[in-house]
C-alpha cells in the first residue's frame, strides 16, 4: 500500500526572476543617491567664494619686466633674456597675500 510522504515530493521552486528584483532595486537606489550627492556636492562647490587679489594695472614690476621679453626664438636672443630676467623677487607678494588671508 502507497502511503503519502511528504518528505518524498520535490520542493516547490520560487521564481528565480523574483528574487533578483531586489539586488536589482538596491543597487538602483545606491545609484541614484550617489548621483544626488555628486550633484549636491558640486553644486556647493560652484558657490563657494573664490579669493580674487586686487590687482592695479602696471602695479607689478615683476610682471613688467617678465612682459618685456624678446619675441625671438634665437638661442642670443632667449640667454640674453634669461640673463636680464630678476627671479630673486618672484615671491615678494606671497607675503602680502599671506597677511591679508589672516
Amino acid at each position: 500500500m502507497d502511503t503519502f510522504n511528504p518528505n518524498q515530493m520535490p520542493p516547490i521552486q520560487d521564481n528565480p526572476e523574483k528574487k533578483s528584483i531586489g539586488p536589482l532595486i538596491s543597487v538602483i537606489i545606491i545609484l541614484v543617491l550617489i548621483i544626488v550627492g555628486g550633484l549636491y556636492f558640486l553644486k556647493t562647490r560652484s558657490e563657494r567664494n573664490v579669493y580674487i587679489p586686487n590687482t592695479e594695472e602696471g602695479a607689478d614690476s615683476v610682471v613688467e619686466s617678465l612682459k618685456q621679453q624678446e619675441e625671438s626664438d634665437e638661442l642670443d636672443s632667449i640667454e640674453a633674456d634669461l640673463l636680464n630676467t630678476d627671479l630673486d623677487n618672484l615671491d615678494q607678494d606671497a607675503a602680502a597675500i599671506e597677511a591679508e588671508l589672516e
